[in-house]
């Protein structure tokens, strides 16, 4: 009895057990039906977030399934989108398209990525087709993610029509400048036949000098009239205004005194090269008080046709100046694609005209020397018979000693001249992209230098070359980095407050980094912090009111990186710049 009892009360308790432990499953399935739920809403919720289009067709091109950005580019709700066509949507057409790539990838099983204008939508899509297979690796739909790239592609043509019209452009612009470069060439002719005109008549304008004095002290350009050691011998009413003096003031005062305030040669001023050339020469000059002239000056010769004194015209064009600087602020931006291209047609012109004459005076120079060696006895013989011998107003045995080096510096001096020219020549000759070439370091800042030697003049007393030994070359363009060379010394010239603060450009070689280094150091104004983080972005410039565009340092730093370079800075406002260039030297030269 008592068994039977107990062996009841065991089962009922593993009864009520089993009923707990059937009450926990239906527990535990509850929250697992709850959990799919909340999986399926997040999926959802994700899907429709993305804002590419996602559409999800059956074999039959049926949309099953479209996420929100479906709705906005397509421009259809849902409920309309589901129980449509893809092709109907997409393409806008009845019928499934012949060639269509999303179509093929239902019989492909491949991926598949393309581009197109649907005109229905007039919008350009970037299409994604993606197959789906079951467990059976079979397909049984597609899913496409669609992106609206039509701001990009009008981006992209609006790109294209710039270029086209900025290569129109530069197009233009050269045909201008041929068209100049012809008028300058007639215009030149013109002058020469101005200048043989007031040679013939020479005679009567000395008999109506008088008259003639009247009529220039009534013109409003300033007139001065010099002698062959620059003083002022004469000035009319005009130009006594122009610089707040009487003409008895200026009377054999120094021409210079006048202008000279920016330290250019001397012999760079249109007067000088009158009394040199005996042609007329032209120049635009400023003044000590920020004016510009426009400068012409004309050779006034005796009756043996030697020029005895220059007749100076000034013409105040500050007015001008200006505007033409604020004028080419507008359109630098505009013109900078074909400025060097114009400068190396020009360059390239000046250079082989000023080769010509000189190729006569080096020929001349050498057979006059042989001519020379040849009189020379007869000279010395003739010479010793009469003591009182003069050849062009000099003794014999001084012309005997004077002679050889007065031929030798003209041979020399033809010389330098083929050496500038064919440094600017080679600077203004176009190069082809090769950035393979056996650069010399030293030879370029030399080439340069020679290249800026006026300027340098016009800017300071105190310019230092010091080129390294034993440094050797570097591998790239010859002309792409004597261009920067060139635009970093033009800058700190142009940075300095007077001819008194240097300019040091030094050559160097770091062994340890197998770099070459190009240090241009100045004495000029300095740059700020906020000046020096911008100073190679396009376009930005200090130099805005003096017509700087921004452009050469800019061009500077990616020359030297396409050289596998390094462009640095460093400034202190009011103490000066140094600029570091640093190229890596040719593995096949370092030792």
């Amino acid at each position: 009895m008592d068994d039977n009892k107990k062996t009841k009360a065991q089962l009922i308790k593993e009864l009520k057990e089993m009923r707990n432990i059937i009450s926990d499953m239906e527990n535990n399935y509850s929250r697992a039906d709850d959990l799919i739920f909340q999986s399926v809403y997040s999926w959802e919720d994700t899907f429709n977030t993305i804002t590419d289009m996602i559409t999800i067709h059956d074999r039959d091109f049926n949309i099953v399934h479209a996420n929100k950005a479906a709705e906005e580019i397509l421009g259809l709700p849902f409920l309309k989108i589901s129980k449509a066509k893809c092709y109907e949507h997409y393409h806008g057409e009845s019928t499934p398209p012949s060639g269509c790539p999303s179509c093929k990838c239902l019989v492909t099983g491949n991926p598949v990525q393309f581009e197109k204008f649907e005109p229905h939508l007039n919008k350009y899509l970037e299409i994604r087709a993606m197959p789906q297979f079951d467990d059976s690796k079979n397909i049984i739909g597609v899913i496409h993610i669609v992106r609206d790239i039509t701001e990009r592609k009008q981006m992209e043509e609006a790109l294209q029509k710039a270029h086209d019209e900025l290569e129109l452009r530069v197009h233009e612009r050269t045909a201008e400048l041929v068209k100049t470069n012809q008028e300058m060439f007639i215009e030149i002719d013109e002058r020469r036949k101005i200048e043989i005109a007031l040679r013939d008549n020479e005679s009567k304008f000395k008999k109506l000098s008088q008259e003639f004095n009247v009529l220039l002290n009534s013109i409003p350009d300033n007139l001065i009239l010099l002698s062959p050691d620059m003083k002022i011998k004469w000035a009319n009413q005009a130009a006594a205004s122009s610089f707040d003096r009487d003409i008895e003031e200026l009377t054999d005062q120094d021409y210079f005194s006048l202008y000279d305030s920016t330290g250019g040669s001397r012999d760079d001023y249109p007067s000088v090269k009158c009394f040199h050339t005996g042609k007329e020469e032209t120049e635009q000059i400023s003044g000590s008080d920020g004016r510009f002239w426009d400068v012409r000056a004309f050779p006034l010769r005796d009756e043996a046709g030697k020029v005895i004194n220059v007749m100076v015209l000034a013409r105040d064009i500050t007015a001008k100046v200006r505007m033409e600087e604020e004028a080419k602020i507008i359109q630098s931006k505009l013109i900078h694609a074909n400025k060097m291209t114009s400068l190396g047609t020009l360059v390239s012109g000046v250079a082989h005209e000023i080769n010509n004459p000189n190729t006569f005076i080096k020929s001349n120079a050498q057979l006059f020397s042989k001519i020379w060696k040849d009189v020379e006895p007869i000279i010395e013989k003739y010479g010793s018979q009469n003591k009182d011998c003069l050849l062009g107003g000099l003794p014999y045995p001084e012309v005997c000693k004077l002679a050889p080096d007065v031929i030798k510096g003209i041979d020399e001096g033809s010389i330098r001249i083929q050496h500038i020219v064919n440094n600017l020549r080679d600077f203004a000759r176009p190069e082809k992209s090769n950035l393979n070439g056996d650069v010399n370091v030293n030879e370029l800042v030399e080439a340069a230098r020679s290249i800026l030697s006026n300027q340098i003049k016009k800017y300071t007393d105190r310019f230092q070359l010091t080129s390294g030994n034993n440094i050797p070359l570097v591998k790239g363009s010859s002309q792409q980095i004597e261009q920067v060379i060139i635009n970093l010394i033009m800058n700190s010239l142009q940075a300095l407050k007077n001819k008194k603060c240097a300019v040091r450009v030094s050559t160097s070689y770091d062994n340890r980094s197998k770099f070459v280094v190009i240090k241009v150091k100045d004495e000029g104004v300095g740059m700020t912090k906020d000046t020096i983080e911008r100073i190679t972005e396009p376009f930005y410039t200090t130099k805005l009111e003096t017509g700087g565009t921004g452009l050469g340092l800019s061009i500077s730093y990616a020359i030297i990186k396409d050289h596998d370079g390094t462009l640095e800075f460093k400034s202190r406002q009011g103490k000066g710049t140094t600029v570091v260039v640093k190229l890596p030297a040719d593995k096949r030269h370092t030792p």
